[in-house]
């Protein structure tokens, strides 16, 4: 006796489920180098707002180290202009 042919729907619903877990497969590839990536955007997004934050502080910082030097300058000639020659 010949093996009964399989049911050509049975046939198409197994090539759809092996398709479908392929495709399940690549799906987890994918959603983990996407996480993968996101955490790199958030670490880079850590690093440049900290740098900026770092620049404006600097900035801040030699501004009033300028202000103090001027004010130094305007006492020392103060100082230096009140003395008479001798």
């Amino acid at each position: 006796m010949e093996p009964e042919p399989d049911n050509l729907v049975l046939v198409l619903l197994r090539e759809m489920r092996a398709k479908q877990d392929s495709d399940s497969a690549r799906l987890e590839r994918v959603e983990e180098q996407l996480r993968h990536v996101e955490k790199q955007i958030d670490d880079l997004h850590k690093i440049v707002v900290y740098s900026l934050g770092q620049t404006t502080e600097t900035q801040f910082r030699q501004s009033q180290q300028q202000s103090k030097m001027d004010e130094m300058f305007a006492q020392l000639e103060k100082l230096l202009s009140s003395k008479e020659p001798v």
